[in-house]
């Protein structure tokens, strides 16, 4: 059977507005759970960034303070356990920054994020680079100066046994000089290098 006009007019508009409610109704949907998993990234990138960027200042200082100058190789040991614990904390803190920038780059927009990451990993890049520096630098002072206290000791007990039953000294004039000689370069380079940290 025939619909009026004017019923059928009524049916088709209801028929749109229905459709229209519906659209919005599932675009509303999609758009509330794209602002749900916006503010739980941004939250994640903003806690990674809170937790990071103390580390990063104190960082800095630390590295714009230099390494004290180390007296004996205990101090020297005591330094290459600093350095490559910094060095660690350094890996460590880089993946809190990698996080947070995972995390960003998960929002809806992200430009400000990724700018601001962006200058946190270069000032880290710099942190990283000094740390990396002075765990080189010491490690090699380390050995230098491991070598120095065992020439010393070779050669006090050298000395020590190359005594006669008299008490005279047995050993000969041209060793003596060669490990002197030794011990004066070996004691140099040691200098150098804790000069140079």
């Amino acid at each position: 059977e025939k619909v009026p006009a004017d019923a059928q007019a009524f049916k088709d508009e209801l028929a749109r507005i229905t459709k229209y409610c519906t659209d919005l109704q599932n675009n509303t949907r999609i758009e509330c759970d794209k602002y749900s998993n916006d503010v739980k990234f941004w939250a994640e990138y903003r806690t990674g960034i809170k937790e990071f960027t103390p580390w990063l200042v104190g960082a800095e200082k630390a590295t714009g303070e230099g390494l004290a100058k180390p007296a004996d190789l205990d101090e020297v040991k005591a330094l290459n356990e600093k350095v490559v614990s910094f060095e660690k904390n350094c890996v460590n803190y880089l993946k809190v920054l990698t996080a947070a920038e995972t995390a960003s780059k998960l929002m809806t927009t992200h430009t400000e994020a990724d700018n601001e990451v962006a200058a946190l990993k270069g000032r880290f890049d710099q942190v990283k680079g000094v740390a990396d520096g002075w765990v080189k630098k010491v490690d090699t002072l380390v050995k230098e100066w491991v070598l120095l206290d065992n020439t010393v000791v070779e050669l006090n007990s050298w000395v020590a046994k190359d005594k006669s039953a008299e008490g005279e000294n047995q050993f000969s004039l041209e060793k003596m000089e060669s490990t002197l000689g030794e011990l004066k370069n070996i004691f140099k380079e040691k200098e150098k290098l804790v000069e140079n940290l």
